[in-house]
């Protein structure tokens, strides 16, 4: 079944993969004019009609895959999350079933810098965060998220209290995505010492319910 986000009379659909490389070209240079146009103008400003000069398209070729601009929204939020998310697990081969404050601190410093590193990243959380319609995209995310992580410490300990695990790191996941927006949105704060307080709050967290 197909989900569609309401936003303002307007419908959100998720984008049709094209059947030919020729879409999917059309669709990455749509993405990527449009995160440039991100970083130049901020979200208010953002257009379809910007889109399409940047990107060289007419309209009927960027409606062809999305609707209106919080279609390409979303196509860059989930773009986004999945190279967070990815960089994230990356990181989780090697650390026990309780991580230290130091790997929850360098996990979070992980997710900063692939963010920052996106071309319009932090104008991409902006959105997302301000767009309640594209809220979804964030939830499934730290869902997805949560999940590899419980399921993480309850194959290391079977006989875990599975609910206390799930909450505590949706938590964690919650906080620390708070976390790095606070730093987006903040560029004078220390990033090092914030991240690491953040890890030693988040570690006595998880550190209260290791002996379940």
């Amino acid at each position: 079944m197909t989900t569609k986000v309401n936003i303002s009379g307007k419908t959100v659909e998720p984008r049709r993969r094209p059947r030919q490389q020729r879409g999917e070209d059309t669709i990455d240079r749509i993405l990527e004019a449009s995160a440039e146009l991100l970083e130049e103008l901020g979200f208010d400003r953002l257009n379809t009609n910007l889109i399409c000069k940047k990107a060289g398209l007419t309209p009927p070729a960027l409606y062809r895959y999305f609707p209106n601009k919080y279609a390409v929204l979303k196509a860059l939020g989930e773009r986004l999350m999945r190279i967070q998310n990815d960089a994230l697990y990356d990181t989780l081969d090697g650390i026990g079933v309780l991580p230290t404050a130091e790997n929850i601190a360098d996990q979070l410093r992980g997710q900063y810098n692939v963010t920052m590193a996106q071309k319009g990243g932090p104008w991409i959380m902006r959105a997302l965060h301000a767009t309640p319609q594209l809220a979804n995209v964030r939830r499934s995310s730290h869902s997805e998220m949560v999940k590899r992580f419980v399921d993480l410490r309850v194959n290391e300990i079977p006989e875990a209290d599975v609910q206390k695990i799930e909450r505590q790191y949706q938590i964690i996941v919650e906080t620390g995505y708070a976390v790095l927006e606070m730093l987006i949105d903040n560029p004078d704060m220390d990033i090092d010492a914030t991240l690491k307080d953040t890890g030693f709050m988040l570690f006595a967290l998880l550190e209260s319910g290791s002996s379940i």
